[in-house]
């Protein structure tokens, strides 16, 4: 789990080609947006070839997931999440 961690932050970090906020915060809908900002960036590296797609499919369950346990955490409905 570490490792996907590390790797989700490593891509977030190495993809900063655009100049959008990221939130260093307790608020979880600041961390959701970060997730949010990681999942666009994600879509775009893999849209420019940058990653495969199996790898990008990883990356994305990680991002969804989470987002899916923050939403919960605040009691919110979202259309990624199924429960």
């Amino acid at each position: 789990m570490k490792k996907i961690i590390i790797s989700a932050v490593v891509l977030m970090i190495s993809s900063c080609t655009t100049p959008n906020k990221i939130y260093y915060s307790k608020n979880v809908k600041k961390s959701i947006h970060n997730l949010e900002q990681m999942q666009s960036w994600l879509h775009e590296d893999f849209a420019h070839g940058a990653i495969e797609r199996e790898v990008a499919n990883n990356y994305m369950v990680v991002i969804i997931n989470t987002k899916c346990s923050l939403y919960k955490k605040i009691k919110e409905k979202h259309t990624d999440c199924t429960d």
